[in-house]
């Protein structure tokens, strides 16, 4: 029984650091594409956050964000083209899919030894 208590720890610990890396990465690509395309406004580039609980990972941003990643809009007149930036679907989208390769495929057995030499590290 405790085995398998300390194999799903590690599990845990797996799903929080790739959530962790991949929350991190779709960071620092939107805010690289929004600079890459002239965005200058200090509540678009510091109003994105990513954070872990357990193994859950929690994507926040402004609903302007999602705004400026449409490509229509509508209105009382009907459907307006607009200016698009994909900063929003197309990041997330496709770091969800690395997340799902990485959860499905990446928990090998030399991952596991890896994280418990990483917590033999911590407790000394």
């Amino acid at each position: 029984m405790e085995a398998r208590t300390n194999r799903k720890a590690l599990e845990d610990r797996f799903i929080q650091q790739v959530l962790r890396e991949e929350g991190n990465k779709i960071k620092i690509e939107q805010l690289k594409f929004m600079s890459s395309r002239g965005f200058t406004s200090t509540e678009l580039l510091t109003k994105i956050n990513t954070v872990v609980n357990n193994t859950t990972l929690q994507h926040t941003h402004l609903t302007r964000h999602r705004f400026i990643d449409m490509k229509t809009r509508n209105t009382r007149q009907g459907k307006i083209k607009k200016k698009n930036h994909p900063i929003h679907n197309r990041i997330l989208f496709g770091h969800m899919n690395n997340v799902v390769r990485r959860l499905s495929f990446g928990f090998t057995e030399d991952v596991v030894a890896q994280i418990k030499g990483e917590l033999e590290n911590q407790n000394f």
